[in-house]
């Protein structure tokens, strides 16, 4: 095939897309649809591959294979290899082990299903997961292993028009059932193959039925997908379900661009994409590793993302020639070998080696308690987490001892933050208070939001909203305590508060969000701020202050409810002018995670915001 500079143009945007948004969401919002590019333009040219081997019967399943590996594989062993080293010297024993997990599964291109099996509301921050990019990658291959096998067969029991009509259908059922995928179960919809394969198809499609248009009308459809290209990239943003039906704005920008077949475009044919295009691969390769650094160890700013930028693309050059461009065959299979070995060696040891300074770090210790902490001994945090509890029997529930069969005190419903909460209450409250908790991880109380969604987040969400009215009635508490983690500003406190006093409750108290930090507080602790009792860090997640901003807001306008403002009471504003907020309670700090209560801190918020209210 006549090399394409359109194709070239085409991954330079789609990368910088990519790399813009992860540095900095607020530059390009939607920037991840540049992954959706990417899969449309390698299902164009793995469809011209296999198609054009068929018909001239030269294809080889075996050669298609070790093609892709020889393209794939290099570049990626080098950075596994280069992140256990770095692992080797910063990282501490359970993020070191974490690494070498998702180096494994990254080389064995099955990463998406263990991050869509990690995408639950406990595990590690998105910041904390060094390849997390590398999902894309395994989607990638999985189409390459079945992709060829499927068509080799189609194209001994039918014709090549009847494979092309096959592979249109398919894209098009693909759509159909990604869209409804996508409202049903968005972590599993996101990751897997089964909801992303049609984007590749309709690359195929784009391959197999070559618009015939003529040259005037080339340079429009070339803008018409770019146009959507675009405006997938800053109308689409994080808050929208994806891939699901948006996702056809990037797809079918791709599509127009593939078919406009424009050679001399200034836009995608200009000498600075031409090279951009070229490192693409390596570019994404090592631009993910280096978000992760700067969450981890260095102020996020503009300047310091613009400059990681600049060396994801250096990086990506030097990749790109003395990697992809060298390393194949025996080469490329010792570097895999290699990148395996030390990551298995670092799995099966836990990261730690008494040899490497960092395992016999202080703070080694220090973070790998708060790994394995236990956040509720009595181990009703679990009980009566409808979320959890499908997690652990297979059915949305909550343990019968959740709901007090004496009627009065106080009914605890929310979310895993109120949960973690729940703990501090059980001790503090007054004996023989009755006391009911219903909470579900990720899901904010409300008698209204249904999610409807296949995901154990979803239907424990559903069920446990869907259960809180009959458990009220039931128990009859005196005082409602309500509270979420996050998107306050999107659930109807002011109906649920009302439907509350319609119901027969004296009282309703609306919990502010818990100080939350990104990945985790004691990686933040550890890493700066040791043995301080009070922590100003560029990882407190200020779109909190937005979020208790609004709670504050309603409260003025609505005096239904009593508001507890807890970054009020746990946080105040230094010298500089910059939220400085409580880290320790005695010796433990607040949260063991990113943001859920340890047993000290709920404890304290207990005893002191809570129960003098009841």
């Amino acid at each position: 095939m006549k090399f394409r500079k359109d194709i070239n143009g085409l991954r330079a945007i789609a990368v910088m897309a990519v790399v813009l948004f992860h540095f900095n969401s607020f530059w390009v919002p939607g920037g991840f649809a540049g992954v959706d590019v990417f899969f449309v333009i390698s299902g164009f040219l793995m469809t011209g591959i296999i198609f054009r081997g068929i018909d001239r019967q030269t294809f080889s399943l075996w050669k298609f294979y070790k093609a892709r590996a020889d393209r794939i594989i290099p570049a990626l062993a080098v950075l596994c290899l280069a992140l256990a080293l770095f692992g080797w010297f910063f990282e501490y024993d359970v993020v070191y082990k974490t690494i070498s997990k998702h180096i494994i599964a990254s080389l064995g291109f099955i990463s998406n299903i263990i991050y869509w099996r990690e995408s639950g509301y406990f595990d590690a921050s998105s910041h904390e997961k060094w390849l997390l990019h590398t999902w894309s990658l395994s989607v990638e291959w999985q189409f390459y292993i079945i992709y060829p096998l499927v068509l080799v067969v189609l194209r001994k029991l039918m014709s090549a028009g009847a494979t092309r009509v096959i592979i249109l259908l398919g894209a098009v059922a693909g759509f159909v059932f990604c869209a409804v995928a996508t409202s049903r179960a968005p972590d599993a919809a996101y990751f897997l193959l089964s909801t992303r394969a049609w984007e590749m198809m309709v690359g195929g499609v784009a391959c197999l039925y070559p618009f015939s248009s003529g040259e005037k009308w080339k340079k429009p459809l070339e803008w018409v997908g770019l146009a959507l290209i675009i405006i997938s990239c800053f109308l689409v943003s994080e808050e929208n379900p994806w891939p699901g039906y948006l996702a056809a704005l990037p797809v079918l920008g791709a599509f127009f661009v593939l078919q406009a077949q424009r050679n001399d475009s200034l836009i995608t044919g200009n000498v600075l994409f031409q090279k951009l295009g070229a490192w693409s691969y390596s570019i994404y390769l090592w631009h993910w590793p280096l978000v992760v650094y700067m969450y981890s160890y260095m102020a996020i700013t503009a300047v310091n993302s613009l400059l990681l930028i600049g060396l994801s693309i250096i990086l990506g050059m030097l990749s790109n020639m003395f990697v992809e461009r060298k390393a194949s065959g025996k080469a490329m299979l010792a570097l895999w070998l290699a990148a395996l070995g030390a990551a298995g060696i670092v799995y099966m040891n836990n990261g730690h080696f008494d040899i490497r300074d960092r395992s016999n770090d202080a703070g080694n210790q220090f973070i790998t308690s708060y790994n394995n902490y236990k956040m509720d001994p009595t181990g009703l945090f679990n009980k009566c987490n409808a979320s959890l509890q499908m997690r652990d029997t297979g059915k949305p529930q909550v343990d019968d001892i959740c709901i007090s069969s004496t009627t009065g005190g106080v009914f605890l419903w929310g979310d895993s933050h109120m949960g973690s909460l729940s703990t501090g209450l059980r001790y503090e409250m007054p004996k023989g208070m009755p006391f009911s908790q219903l909470t579900s991880s990720g899901c904010p109380p409300s008698f209204t939001m249904k999610r409807n969604g296949s995901d154990r987040f979803d239907q424990g969400c559903d069920y446990s909203n869907g259960m809180a009215y009959r458990a009220i009635m039931k128990a009859r508490p005196e005082v409602v305590i309500l509270g979420a983690a996050s998107h306050h500003e999107s659930v109807d406190w002011s109906e649920t508060v009302s439907r509350l006093h319609d119901m027969g409750v004296p009282r309703v108290i609306i919990m502010g969000p818990f100080p939350q930090w990104e990945p985790s507080l004691p990686q933040a602790y550890v890493t700066r701020h040791m043995g301080e009792k009070y922590i100003s860090d560029f990882t407190f997640t200020r779109s909190l202050i937005d979020s208790n901003n609004y709670l504050k807001a309603l409260h003025a306008k609505n005096d239904d409810f009593v508001f507890v403002d807890m970054l009020d009471h746990l946080c105040f504003t230094n010298d500089r002018g910059h939220l400085s907020c409580r880290a320790r309670v005695g010796d433990s700090l607040i949260t063991f995670d990113y943001g859920h209560l340890t047993v000290e801190a709920s404890r304290f918020v207990a005893k002191n915001y809570v129960v003098p209210l009841l």
